[in-house]
């Protein structure tokens, strides 16, 4: 009988221990993708640390090689990637925020290694997903073509980039989704002001095309066979691009006010709808309504899409960047 007992007293206490609210947080703590965020939040931490002189050259390029390295993160990164700024406070849904999509590459080369880091990452979690809170810097005394386009076109979002305390990084099914500038922002850091003269693209003095960050020999380390070749694919296309005025919807400043945004107008930011391009022009979905009326005109473009796709993927596989069958088959 005393053994009875004893038995049932163990059975309970084990059952309040299990549901006690701690225990249920110390095991999501413990879980595979927790650990995982927070392997990725330390790791991003410790590639670009803030230094003192937001300016520092040496820093920005080193945090951008050892980003472009970074193995957890290339391989957690979905393709493709969506970033922007979110709308308000708690607002964690990546739908509900404004958005542009990347290439994964792209993205933490050129994008994520404008800001430095510090701290130690938190990790929340909310149902499936995984939000990692990332203490950050923005690097806003570089020279204007270290940045992937003029943020100050809008003033709006260049303080965003500016002002912004934390990066978000969102984290499901162990796939990094996207990631958001949060809207908690301090109005005491000091900001660059940048008048935007109306151009996208331009030469400087030395008549070298800037922003030189858009370019693919920024993008692809200097051993890349396939630079030149996708450069070339990448410039005829722009152009034909350019006279079916597909590049108006595709800027910036988001003209057609799509959500998410799709880059056209930048060599290496044009790499996430290499394969969508292909599907749509063949689709008559480019440019919308009904696409390029004249079929060879339209075969042509569709030509070209199609030797971008090709000289793209082959140039990011040279990187050990993942290219899946499903976009290799959108562009056959």
């Amino acid at each position: 009988m005393l053994l009875s007992i004893a038995v049932v007293i163990a059975f309970l206490i084990s059952t309040t221990q299990a549901l006690n609210p701690k225990n249920i947080v110390l095991a999501k703590e413990t879980s595979p993708d927790i650990e995982l965020a927070k392997k990725l939040g330390k790791e991003i931490i410790a590639a670009c640390p803030v230094v003192s002189d937001t300016k520092n050259l040496a820093a920005f390029n080193s945090c951008a090689d050892k980003l472009t390295k970074l193995t957890t993160l290339r391989e957690t990164m979905n393709a493709p990637f969506l970033w922007g700024a979110q709308s308000k406070v708690g607002n964690y849904n990546l739908k509900d925020n404004q958005t542009t999509k990347f290439d994964p590459l792209v993205w933490r080369r050129i994008y994520l290694a404008t800001f430095m880091f510090k701290g130690e990452p938190k990790v929340e979690q909310i149902n499936n997903l995984i939000v990692i809170h990332l203490p950050i810097q923005f690097r806003n005394q570089l020279d204007i073509g270290a940045y992937p386009y003029p943020f100050w076109h809008s003033s709006k979002k260049w303080n965003s980039y500016q002002q912004s305390t934390e990066l978000l990084l969102f984290l499901e099914q162990k796939k990094l989704k996207g990631a958001l500038r949060s809207a908690v922002v301090d109005s005491q850091r000091p900001v660059v002001n940048h008048v935007w003269d109306g151009n996208w693209v331009w030469n400087d003095a030395h008549g070298k095309k800037q922003p030189y960050v858009t370019l693919y020999t920024r993008l692809f380390s200097p051993s890349n066979p396939h630079v030149a070749k996708v450069d070339a694919a990448y410039r005829a296309f722009e152009v034909n691009l350019r006279q079916h005025a597909c590049i108006v919807c595709h800027s910036p400043d988001n003209a057609a006010k799509q959500n998410p945004l799709l880059l056209l107008s930048y060599p290496n930011q044009a790499l996430s709808l290499r394969h969508e391009t292909v599907r749509q022009i063949k689709e008559k979905r480019m440019p919308p309504p009904t696409g390029i009326v004249n079929d060879q005109e339209r075969q042509k473009l569709l030509e070209l899409a199609q030797a971008f796709a090709q000289a793209g993927d082959q140039a990011l596989a040279y990187e050990g960047e993942k290219i899946t069958s499903s976009q290799v088959h959108s562009s056959n």
